[in-house]
């Protein structure tokens, strides 16, 4: 029994030797990608500030002005966006938030001619940010290298709408109906006659359908029960009177009522008046009793 605790206890240890690597191994390559944002960007401009909150799980505003303010220290990707898009204000709908960053990702690519590991998409929804900070990176290379004629180039390129996404963005979206082919030559004609066959085919049978339609309606209309007969003019009267006495009738109740209760209310007076009295009285008889004595 003591040897299988011993076992026990050094399997336990191995285990949370394990556990402790495997967390320090994390935490050193979230440090590390951390660090090296720190090391760039935060070398670059002094705001925002690269602090490791926001690194680890960067929102919009962070780094919609971390893209800003590179602009402005170094002009790198210059003029790519509109006055409205410089304003993260008018940044609030999902869509509008995934063009800026599709723009500034893509303007960094085409400037350092490389392709960088990182979707707008799971930014926005706050994945990924190792590769976020990567992306980070790769801007501070581009502003420190390619400002000047190669951002031009490149935010020219991200305007004409060329952008490093787009290819995986028609893949996701249905495949469009080809032309139809052009008529042949001498077949104007036959075409015409054609579609005025068709047009009067459809108007044949919105005609039909329109009168099922109404039969329809009017079948129905034959099914339901009759509606009851609107009351006439003396039943009318009759009712009225009848609410005007049954009204009459509790007027007169509440008044019996009142006149009853001040009744009780008054009877009630006397008797304790009465009562007052003959206690006086009594009072008065006694006080005489005591003084003949």
């Amino acid at each position: 029994e003591q040897s299988f605790s011993s076992w026990l206890k050094s399997r336990r240890a191995t285990a949370c030797g394990l556990l402790l690597k495997l967390c320090s191994g994390a935490m050193a390559e979230e440090d590390e990608y951390v660090a090296g944002t720190i090391a760039t960007i935060g070398s670059l401009i002094t705001k925002p500030k690269m602090t490791e909150k926001y690194l680890k799980k960067p929102p919009f505003r962070f780094l919609h002005d971390i893209v800003m303010e590179v602009t402005k220290k170094t002009t790198f990707g210059q003029g790519l966006f509109t006055p409205e898009e410089c304003d993260s204000g008018n940044l609030s709908d999902k869509q509008a938030k995934l063009d800026f960053l599709n723009k500034a990702i893509s303007v960094t690519c085409f400037a350092l001619g490389e392709s960088i590991d990182v979707s707008a998409n799971k930014i926005v929804a706050g994945l990924e940010p190792e590769k976020t900070n990567a992306w980070l990176q790769r801007l501070h290379a581009a502003a420190t290298t390619c400002a000047g004629e190669k951002s031009d180039q490149a935010v020219a390129r991200v305007q004409s709408g060329e952008l490093v996404g787009a290819a995986k963005e028609k893949k996701k979206k249905p495949k469009e109906d080809a032309p139809p082919p052009p008529p042949a030559e001498g077949g104007d004609e036959d075409e015409a006659k054609k579609e005025e066959e068709r047009r009067k085919r459809a108007e044949r049978k919105k005609r039909e359908e329109e009168k099922k339609r109404k039969e329809a309606e009017d079948a129905a209309a034959a099914n339901e029960p009759p509606a009851p007969p609107a009351p006439s003019l003396d039943d009318e009267e009759e009712r009225r009177k009848e609410e005007k006495r049954q009204k009459d009738e509790e007027r007169r109740r509440r008044k019996e009522e009142e006149r009853r209760l001040q009744e009780e209310q008054r009877r009630a007076e006397e008797a304790a008046a009465e009562a007052q009295a003959a206690e006086a009285r009594a009072a008065e008889e006694m006080r005489r009793a005591e003084e003949a004595q």
